[in-house]
């Protein structure tokens, strides 16, 4: 409120954030894709300087992600409003930024149950009314919001997609009323913060209806964008542990030269690699898809197993690297902290773990899904041979005949153990092709180094050798007698 009692919302951040997010726009994190200067490889180049921008950005990747996924969204949904904002979410000055409006405290990842409902004004103009309860871009100039027509159903399938200006023509609220920012384990440079929307004016994109398969174009570059958020840190704090590694001295040798502090090191670069290979095969697959559909059902597995596996495996990975460091990691001022807390929200942004399993599940439900998936992992160990990959490509090999038999009966139930199978046999199927072009183009063992490790932690979990009740009461707590 400002003296008079007149309510403001006013949302400050911090000038430095501010410039983070205009050299990210500089530099093309938005633009590149669009420009396609590189054909459908501008996906990799685009995603090989966000992996490197991500870490040491403070999340400001953060509104260039939904900027990135709403621009796409508007050119496949709504040629006329591609016309009027595309051009100014792709610039490289002076550019717009877009939110990602749908999460409500009812519903979380269960959009269906969306309470914020839309009345109709005229032509494509409609005033919105209800509550978004987490969002992200609050400085952002328009955002795509999911709300429900009046009259429509009560499912995900009666909502439908519209897009917003934040700001009047004066610079007030267009019908939003700032509730609180949100205090968060991280991102903090991030300001997040509950909205009510109270009238406010907002245009549909395209026809009324299928908002949420309209909305899905957005979340499969957004998740694409959290991989990268879950692997680039790993890639960022390994690089100074290892040259930590290199100046401290423990027991008169420098970690570097004690063998278990080397091995330790060993298996957080394996992992990493492993994360890094799936998340540039998503990025180039993203960018397939974008120029014709040959490879969209190898897609509708690949985006949500990187997403699932690169954040749960960044959470990892920084905790690791943290406790490489010793007291010092824990040390805010050393600024190691801070990646374990923003790396967290990868595995909660665009669908917890959980969420990415099912969605894998219901897309292996589609003809054809499986095969893609099955043929793609025979293609990359068919890719280069040699003599120092011949024995994990054997393993790779097992465990793939093994997954083929879970993929004959699929239990929504074991989702999870499903979609952790299947991510980290490719993900030891990618490293293997780049461990044979590596020692193939250069000698280079590293990748094959890393292949051997990565798969030494295993490819497949054992299953679950309990009945539904003896997990209820393990979920819940509650005792189980008998």
């Amino acid at each position: 409120y400002d003296p008079w009692g007149t309510r403001i919302d006013q949302i400050e951040v911090d000038p430095a954030w501010t410039r983070l997010i205009e050299i990210g726009i500089e530099s093309g994190l938005v633009a590149i894709p669009y420009e396609m200067s590189f054909g459908e490889s501008s996906r990799v180049l685009q995603f090989g300087l966000q992996h490197i921008f991500m870490p040491v950005s403070a999340v400001a990747d953060c509104p260039l992600s939904m900027t990135d996924a709403a621009a796409r969204v508007l050119l496949n949904e709504d040629i006329d409003l591609a016309r009027r904002y595309v051009p100014r979410l792709t610039a490289r000055r002076n550019a717009w930024t877009s939110g990602q409006w749908m999460t409500e405290k009812q519903g979380g990842s269960d959009v269906g149950r969306s309470g914020t409902t839309a009345t109709h004004v005229d032509g494509k103009t409609w005033q919105l009314h209800g509550t978004k309860w987490f969002n992200s871009a609050t400085t952002a100039d328009i955002a795509l919001a999911l709300a429900r027509p009046v009259g429509a159903e009560q499912t995900s399938r009666g909502l439908s997609l519209f897009l917003l200006e934040l700001r009047n023509a004066d610079g007030s609220w267009n019908g939003i009323q700032v509730r609180r920012l949100k205090e968060k384990l991280g991102t903090r440079a991030v300001p997040t913060a509950e909205l009510d929307l109270d009238g406010c004016l907002a245009t549909q994109v395209g026809e009324i209806g299928r908002g949420v398969p309209k909305i899905a174009t957005m979340l499969n570059i957004t998740r694409v964008h959290a991989a990268f958020g879950g692997n680039s840190p790993v890639g960022q704090g390994l690089s100074l542990a290892r040259d930590y590694a290199k100046k401290r001295e423990a027991f008169g040798q420098k970690l570097i030269d004690l063998s278990v502090h080397r091995r330790w090191l060993g298996q957080i670069a394996a992992v990493y690699e492993a994360g890094l290979v799936l998340c540039f095969r998503a990025a180039q697959l993203l960018g397939a898809t974008e120029v014709d559909s040959s490879q969209d059902d190898l897609a509708r597995v690949v985006f949500p197993l990187a997403k699932m596996a690169a954040a749960r495996q960044g959470v990892w990975g920084c905790s690791q690297i943290v406790e490489s460091f010793g007291g010092v990691g824990y040390l805010e001022d050393s600024g190691i902290p801070r990646l374990l807390r923003d790396v967290h929200v990868q595995c909660i942004w665009e669908g917890t773990t959980s969420i990415m399993a099912l969605d894998v599940v219901r897309a292996l439900g589609r003809n054809g899904v499986a095969e893609a998936f099955l043929d793609d992992v025979e293609s990359k160990l068919r890719s280069y041979e040699h003599p120092l990959t011949a024995d994990s490509v054997r393993a790779i090999s097992d465990a793939l005949d093994e997954l083929r038999r879970m993929l004959a009966d699929i239990d929504e139930a074991d989702a999870r153990r499903l979609a952790w199978a299947m991510a980290r046999i490719y993900q030891a199927a990618l490293l293997a092709e780049a461990a044979g072009w590596a020692l193939d183009k250069h000698a280079d063992r590293r990748s094959a180094s890393a292949l051997g490790l990565f798969i030494g932690q295993g490819l497949i979990d054992a299953p679950m050798d309990l009945s539904e009740q003896d997990l209820h009461e393990l979920a819940t707590g509650g005792l189980h007698i008998g």
